[in-house]
């Protein structure tokens, strides 16, 4: 994936951050496992919609920048933002200043998005 790429990946994500909706919660999962029924049938059997996992827009961005589902855990999103760093460091791209410059906002934005999301993972 080129530099461009991902910025215009990361410019989709913050964009429209309401897209990346998770289809279950973790409820769901416990009912898929333990008696094979998910969201759907257990809304059908209590007679109300399933309801949508409380989402922070913030997070959502910080977690789409690391390109790590939402709400993966501190050790997930160190793995994530190490491969990205090694993947799009500006030392890389030094060839070209303007793939250089893009690269060194891109590493910015990756070490933003960690420090937030490990102050409020921790």
């Amino acid at each position: 994936m080129s530099v461009f790429s991902r910025v215009f990946r990361i410019l989709r994500a913050n964009l429209s951050p309401g897209k990346d909706r998770d289809l279950f919660d973790d409820q769901d999962f416990q009912n898929i496992f333990t008696n094979g029924r998910g969201a759907r049938d257990r809304s059908s059997q209590s007679g109300e919609a399933p309801k949508a996992p409380k989402r922070d827009p913030e997070l959502s961005r910080y977690y789409a920048n690391l390109e790590v589902p939402y709400g993966s855990d501190l050790e997930t999103v160190r793995k994530a933002w190490k491969t990205l760093l090694r993947k799009y460091h500006p030392d890389l791209h030094s060839g070209d200043p303007d793939k250089a410059r893009v690269a060194n906002e891109l590493v910015q934005g990756l070490n933003h998005a960690y420090e937030q999301l490990e102050k409020r993972l921790k």
